[in-house]
């Protein structure tokens, strides 16, 4: 062999060489993406749900751009609602999140994602016997997110009458129970009145909020005519009492109004829409007691009237 004919096939061996290794890679990459394909074929074919959803989700990571991409990302919607509904169904929280999350992180403005999220957990954590706070903050984040964009407009899709005030009025309930859970006492209430003006004559709505402003308000009724009765005697019976003691007295009688006027509302609801009589015999005690209090000189019939000034 001469050398030419040498070099000619050294020549053609190292370009052969340096093709193959400029191909290596993407050939690899396309057995890659074939394989993570059949992933979710196999799993799909073998009605795995939460398998095939896996093998999509790691699809669509690593090959975003890949051959399949489009295909599965529709497939994907479907099937992540489709596990959602399972998870509701089957009670399990954390799994309905879980999912939930991932829809809304592709999706944020669904509003039918968003309402059941918040729902589920209203139901089956805030409002639940015993209530549960553990996951609060994702259902007030849940709400809010609804609450603005139907506020802003949107409606529940599937759905032939939507109604935007009820629908506010839960949301609002929910955010307002999770403020009240968090301390912030002011914010709750503010909450609970929104939600309340939007359904007035809703059992579960109104009178939810009301009986859950009942408990605070006495709560601070309370705290405010222990502080006033721990003042020393000769200040509270004082012809003239002391700045403190007569700050401390309009504070009760501050409490004392409020407290009035929910107790009011609420049993005034009750005899409308025939709440349970254990219930409203209950709050009607405190209502009875803390009226007479306040109102020293008023009669049966004064309450009476108050009473029916609510309905």
């Amino acid at each position: 062999m001469s050398l030419r004919q040498l070099f000619a096939r050294t020549l053609v061996a190292l370009v052969a060489s340096a093709l193959l290794v400029a191909a290596g890679p993407a050939a690899a990459q396309e057995q890659d993406e074939a394989m993570a394909y059949h992933a979710w074929f196999a799993a799909n074919q073998a009605q795995d749900s939460a398998k095939a959803l896996e093998a999509a989700e790691a699809y669509l990571a690593s090959f975003p751009e890949g051959q399949y991409a489009d295909f599965l990302k529709k497939w994907l919607g479907p099937a992540q609602l489709t596990l959602l509904n399972d998870a509701i169904k089957a009670g399990e929280v954390d799994r309905m999140i879980e999912i939930g999350d991932k829809i809304l992180a592709n999706d944020p403005e669904n509003l039918n994602v968003l309402y059941a999220l918040a729902y589920q957990l209203r139901t089956r954590e805030l409002l639940a016997s015993p209530r549960s706070f553990a996951h609060a903050a994702k259902a007030g984040e849940y709400a809010a997110k609804a609450v603005e964009l139907v506020e802003a407009g949107k409606t529940l899709a599937g759905v032939e009458t939507f109604d935007k005030d009820a629908t506010l009025a839960w949301l609002y309930q929910v955010q307002a129970m999770v403020e009240a859970n968090a301390g912030n006492e002011a914010r709750a209430f503010e909450l609970y009145e929104k939600s309340t003006m939007l359904a007035p004559a809703d059992a579960a709505i109104a009178g939810r909020n009301l009986l859950e402003m009942l408990a605070a308000r006495q709560s601070d009724y309370a705290d405010a005519a222990n502080a006033y009765n721990a003042l020393p005697e000769e200040a509270r019976a004082a012809a003239e009492p002391s700045a403190e003691a007569q700050a401390a007295r309009a504070k009760v009688d501050t409490e004392a109004d409020v407290l009035i006027d929910v107790a009011a509302r609420f049993v005034a609801l009750a005899d409308a829409k025939g709440l349970p009589q254990g219930t409203r015999d209950k709050v009607y005690g405190v209502l009875e007691s803390v009226y007479k209090s306040r109102h020293p000189d008023a009669d049966a019939a004064a309450l009476q009237a108050l009473i029916e000034s609510k309905k």
